[in-house]
């Protein structure tokens, strides 16, 4: 296995805990760590500055932070102090926000011919760029205002910067204009996930370079196989991600049956959240998910790399620090 490998968690675990993965995956080989914004949890600032202060060479990233919630001039200047404090340690990861949690605060996403989310984050990378890039900035777009705005510090290292969209527009435009792009939020088949890199693939041949393939895999590993899908079956992600947002069709093509995710997708929606579990797809566990032991997580990972993945993030849950320590790079 190549040795490029990173690890990912939601904002969930407390910030000293945090510190101490942070520390572990340096020691382990790891390539960078990367933490979900989340509006109901622990700041994700936080994390990344507590864990760029107690290591000295793992890069951290946001994964994501939500275009809605910061202004691209205060987003610009948290990651040039961060990049300051680590010495260019720090990657900026950019989305357009949850839709289930974001217009709980007044934002609204859909429908995306109104709210145009596209434009939006393009304005945004737009700002934090020319503000990096020490420009005397006057902006006015249709969701950003920058009036004479310059960073009065000094950039001493350039800042990475990852957009992540399961938009055929957004991944082209993230292969055109950022220096990565972040295709899953955790859950995705081999076979999705090719097609989000062909996506991107449109934007880099426009560029004429590629840009970096990122992808969160939400990993269980035990060295008894059921116990590792059965973290899985027990997880409330993959269960919310399962019924309403995961698209049938994606999963009938590795051979879930519709009956068998529809009987699932009513037990969830009456609150059976016990009846659901049980009738959980175990393809849909196989497909969407690396779980198992880790030689089988092992060859799953590298089946996402064959489909043009550069940079899994593992998700794990479950025994984490058994995952961490099985699945190290090489």
């Amino acid at each position: 296995m190549t040795s490029r490998l990173a690890l990912g968690f939601n904002p969930v675990i407390p910030v000293k805990d945090a510190i101490a993965v942070g520390q572990k995956a340096e020691a382990m080989g790891y390539e960078s760590l990367w933490f979900h914004e989340s509006l109901y949890q622990r700041d994700v600032v936080t994390y990344l500055s507590s864990i760029l202060l107690s290591t000295s060479r793992i890069k951290v990233a946001s994964g994501v932070l939500n275009t809605f919630t910061r202004h691209p001039i205060t987003v610009a200047a948290t990651f040039a102090s961060l990049s300051e404090l680590s010495g260019g340690r720090a990657i900026l990861g950019l989305g357009l926000g949850s839709f289930p949690t974001v217009p709980k605060i007044g934002y609204r996403i859909f429908p995306v011919s109104e709210t145009r989310p596209l434009k939006r984050i393009s304005e945004f990378i737009r700002i934090v760029n020319g503000f990096w890039g020490g420009e005397s900035l006057s902006f006015k777009g249709e969701f950003f205002t920058a009036e004479n705005v310059k960073y009065e510090g000094k950039l001493e290292h350039r800042v990475p910067l990852y957009l992540a969209s399961l938009s055929p527009k957004t991944l082209a435009f993230a292969g055109r204009h950022a220096d990565g792009a972040i295709l899953s939020p955790a859950l995705s088949t081999v076979k999705a996930t090719e097609r989000m890199v062909e996506q991107v693939r449109k934007g880099e041949r426009r560029r004429g370079t590629p840009v970096d393939r990122v992808s969160y895999l939400l990993t269980s590993v035990d060295d008894d196989e059921s116990k590792a899908k059965e973290v899985i079956r027990n997880f409330y992600f993959f269960l919310y991600q399962l019924s309403d947002v995961i698209k049938p069709e994606v999963l009938v093509e590795y051979g879930v049956q519709l009956e068998e995710l529809e009987r699932f997708r009513a037990a969830w929606k009456k609150g059976d959240s016990e009846g659901a579990k049980k009738l959980v797809p175990d393809a849909a566990i196989e497909t969407l998910a690396i779980a198992g032991t880790p030689a089988q997580a092992r060859a799953r990972i590298e089946e996402y790399r064959r489909a043009g993945i550069d940079l899994p993030v593992l998700m794990p849950i479950g025994n984490v620090n058994y995952a961490i320590e099985a699945l190290a790079p090489d």
